[in-house]
């Protein structure tokens, strides 16, 4: 076993004994003067560790609140170093209380030549602290709470702001921006079956609740999505249980989503400005049930979910103004695995062309690789012609289905002789995607049902 794991262990042990102890005095059990002297060490070095916190908190406040004097160092104050040097101290006699159980309770378990690196070093912490470049530690905690300061980085990876010198830089994870397209971009991350799910949630739940606010739930089960996405049941009736159970996968990857959006308005002839920063969900799921029994052979799935939209989705998706438009059930019906990139382009042109209503142009221009971003669609590092042209043929079909009427890839004029020499990535990277709006929205948003009937309350979700 390592030395770290003897450690662990050994501290484990410590834990243990500690925790019998406090369960005892709980009790109203009498300890032992040694036992009391151990639990005496532990209460002592926990609350100077609370005070040392909050002493130092308290003083670092105060530094960012206050005005710069133009010393570039500050003095921690007598106080907060006598707090600071008391936890020490605790946590030093309570380092030695452990030693002290450990060699107790197994003799062998302290690990061998182990020196404390204060005795080793012959050092102290001194009663007065200089804490270097304040000004920079100001900078930095006002720019946290100035939303107007922050931007995206270039590569949509973290966002930054800058005070002065100082720059503020938040690495965040990919469902993090100032956009709704962040929300977008992860639902296709996520996959082309969750994109499917995503819209048959919002279509269901219109259909349902074509009057209700946002904020009403509504009860299904999985059947009811894949009914809703007109997927044909099995001869004995119902959904297959591994369908039933990857719609509830589904519907739980969603669930985590966050919408970010961030808006600027400006009054009285631009000299006032409002900058705002909203995060909400795409839903909320307020519970979400799989059941899974085997019986005689076959097997039955059941999930069952409650939900509503949240607020940005509600308002992406219902309204009756002209930033409305109608999407094809085509869409649902195509198959996840063989015909993916054809669902998670045309639900990235379905959002951009939404999010582009109010243009007065009547045609929608947006770069390859800005869609294939969108889309969370890699470029591969190699066979580059062959995915370029699956990427077409996917443009192709949509077009063909009337998912997407006339789109098209734009290549640039000189492809072909880009092509010749190898150049496929430039011929990614300066090609462009160009559609006409989608027809204007007549009564149901999101999607034109022409032969799924949906009940919301059916229960049979029964397959082999």
């Amino acid at each position: 076993m390592s030395g770290l794991s003897l450690e662990a262990e050994a501290m484990e042990r410590v834990e243990r004994l500690m925790g019998e102890l406090e369960a005892r005095r709980s009790r109203g059990e009498a300890l032992t003067p040694k036992e009391s002297a151990y639990h005496d060490a532990l209460t002592k070095m926990l609350a100077a560790e609370t005070e040392a916190r909050d002493a130092f908190s308290a003083f670092y406040a105060a530094l960012a609140g206050s005005e710069n004097t133009g010393d570039p160092q500050i003095h921690l104050p007598v106080e907060v170093a006598a707090r600071v040097n008391e936890w020490i101290e605790r946590r030093k006699q309570w380092d030695a209380v452990v030693e002290t159980i450990l060699a107790e309770t197994d003799p062998g378990s302290l690990p061998a030549g182990r020196v404390r690196t204060g005795p080793r070093l012959r050092t102290s912490l001194p009663a007065l602290f200089r804490v270097p470049t304040a000004e920079p530690a100001k900078d930095a905690l006002s720019a946290l709470f100035a939303p107007q300061l922050w931007r995206v980085s270039e590569n949509g990876a973290a966002i930054l702001a800058q005070r002065n010198e100082t720059q503020v830089r938040i690495d965040c994870d990919d469902i993090t921006g100032f956009g709704p397209e962040r929300a977008i971009q992860q639902i296709a991350k996520y996959g082309a079956s969750a994109a499917q799910t995503f819209l048959t949630m919002a279509g269901l739940w219109l259909e349902q609740n074509p009057d209700s606010p946002h904020e009403t739930y509504l009860t299904a089960y999985a059947s009811d999505l894949l009914r809703f996405q007109g997927r044909r049941q099995t001869p004995r009736g119902g959904y297959h249980a591994d369908d039933i159970i990857a719609k509830g996968r589904d519907v739980y990857l969603l669930s985590r989503i966050s919408v970010p959006r961030a808006d600027v308005a400006a009054y009285h002839g631009g000299r006032k400005t409002v900058k705002t920063l909203s995060v909400g969900r795409l839903l909320s799921l307020e519970a979400l049930d799989a059941e899974q029994t085997t019986e005689d052979g076959s097997i039955r799935s059941v999930v069952k979910f409650r939900y509503h939209l949240g607020r940005e989705v509600y308002h992406w998706v219902s309204g009756g103004n002209a930033h409305y438009s109608a999407l094809s059930s085509k869409l649902l019906a195509y198959h996840p695995l063989r015909q993916k990139y054809q669902i998670l382009l045309g639900f990235c042109l379905a959002y951009y062309d939404r999010v582009t209503r109010k243009s007065a142009d009547d045609t929608r221009r947006i770069s390859l690789p800005t869609l294939l971003n969108l889309a969370a669609i890699r470029v591969p590092a190699k066979r580059l012609a062959e995915f370029l042209v699956t990427i077409e043929d996917a443009l192709s079909e949509l077009a063909r289905d009337q998912v997407i009427p006339g789109v098209r890839l734009q290549k640039p004029d000189d492809w072909a002789g880009l092509l010749d020499r190898r150049k496929t990535r430039e011929i990614i990277a300066r090609s462009v995607v160009i559609f006409p709006c989608l027809s204007p929205l007549v009564d149901n948003p999101i999607t034109q049902q022409e032969t799924c009937s949906v009940a919301a309350t059916s229960r049979t979700e029964t397959l082999s």
